[in-house]
């Protein structure tokens, strides 16, 4: 495998005492790109920064993609990268200047920790790289997405930002719910993403609580909740947001966030995320929804003892309506059932099952690499919209900071806007 000769440059962000190496480029690389082509005649070329638990995953879907060839890997710590690169038959690289002089390629996908998607963004926009993927959160400073911003857009390139939960069949039917009308005017809202306390704590090994302390549940995992809202109810928006911060058990991270969130529309969702749950499992996620004429049980990474799946309340569909639904999910490969029961409260119901419609993250990646390889900007799933892009990013990212700004002042935070 082929790797660089010349020592990498080392970087420390200075809240974590961290060193996180990444040989960064002073000059625009002139580097002759390969293209992508519509007709099949091209395999995208790809390479992957960073080699944890999910650029490690990213990379063996890139692999196997049919549309796309994983030419390069790149990580500081010599052995996860060849492992990594001798899986795949990739090349490896210990800094990201090195791959970038090196490679022709047409895509680079981002894995770093949160708080260093920056640097690889930057220099890969201004190499000339014709799309950038990059792990959610974009940034975890305002500051960071703005030049990231900048640096897209002066250069050309197409920035995509990861955000699994989409494509996930549980996750569509709720924005099929909101999007035709089954909830009415959508009312309030009640979420929770929960990590095991483990997780903060050792889910990264030896690594753990530096790399947690760059983080936060707001960034990590509010992350998710607050794209999964925009995307539901678009086009509503946040536009304040109120919050409160528990610094009590871990010390180096805020233990949890709790924040209210207003949208334009004048829905009200409260969204809140845990570091120091003590639990079975590695993460819950739970989320209710109520309209003027409906409301939606979503247990997605259930509780105690009970199971994954989905529940719609409606008021005033007739069983026709609810059964033409159904076949629409269907055309989607959505499985659900009309419940019926004269009797029940609510007597017309849809019921849909997690055994019925498996998780599958890395299909969202999947997704991504097949529409940028067919020159499209929506992945091929019906009624999904584009796939998540800069401006997608750029409101998580001004949606988040306010809820930590708020959670810090103890006031209500408008809702900055970065897309401008």
């Amino acid at each position: 495998m082929q790797t660089s000769s010349s020592p990498p440059e080392y970087s420390a962000h200075p809240s974590l005492g961290l060193v996180y190496i990444f040989g960064i480029a002073k000059a625009k690389l002139d580097v002759k790109r390969s293209r992508t082509t519509k007709d099949g005649d091209h395999k995208m070329r790809v390479g992957v920064v960073g080699v944890g638990l999910l650029g490690s995953q990213h990379a063996n879907v890139v692999a196997s993609h049919p549309d796309t060839t994983l030419v390069a890997v790149v990580d500081p710590r010599a052995r996860p990268v060849k492992e990594v690169a001798d899986d795949t038959g990739a090349n490896h690289y210990p800094d990201l200047d090195s791959m970038l002089s090196r490679e022709a390629l047409d895509c680079v996908i981002v894995a770093t920790p949160d708080p260093y998607h920056r640097e690889p963004v930057v220099e890969a926009a201004r190499a000339g790289i014709p799309y950038i993927i990059t792990e959610k959160p974009l940034a975890t400073t305002v500051s960071d997405a703005r030049q990231m911003r900048d640096a897209v857009e002066k250069s050309g390139s197409d920035l995509y930002i990861l955000f699994p939960n989409r494509f996930n069949p549980l996750d569509r039917v709720v924005q099929y719910a909101a999007q035709n009308g089954l909830l009415g005017d959508p009312i309030h809202g009640d979420v929770r993403l929960d990590d095991n306390i483990s997780v903060p704590l050792e889910l990264w090994g030896k690594r753990s609580k530096d790399w947690a302390s760059g983080s936060s549940t707001a960034h990590f995992l509010l992350s998710h909740v607050v794209d999964l809202l925009r995307w539901y109810f678009r086009p509503a928006d946040v536009v304040e947001v109120y919050a409160i911060s528990h610094d009590r058990v871990l010390g180096f991270t805020p233990d949890l966030y709790d924040a209210y969130l207003t949208f334009d529309s004048g829905l009200t969702v409260r969204v809140k995320a845990e570091w120091i749950r003590r639990f079975d499992a590695l993460v819950e996620f739970e989320l209710t929804f109520s309209g003027d004429r409906g409301g939606i049980t979503y247990r997605k990474h259930p509780a105690f003892r009970s199971q994954r799946g989905l529940r719609l309340d409606t008021y005033g569909e007739s069983r026709a309506s609810l059964d033409r639904h159904i076949r629409e999910l269907g055309k989607q490969g959505i499985r659900g059932k009309v419940i019926s029961d004269p009797k029940a409260r609510s007597p017309l119901v849809l019921e849909f099952y997690g055994e019925d419609n498996p998780l599958d993250w890395d299909s969202a990646l999947h997704h991504y690499l097949q529409a940028i390889a067919a020159g499209q900007s929506e992945p091929a799933l019906p009624r999904f919209g584009p796939l998540p892009g800069l401006d997608d990013a750029l409101r998580q990212v001004d949606i988040v900071a306010a809820i930590v700004q708020s959670a810090q002042t103890g006031k209500k935070q408008k809702v900055g806007d970065s897309r401008s």
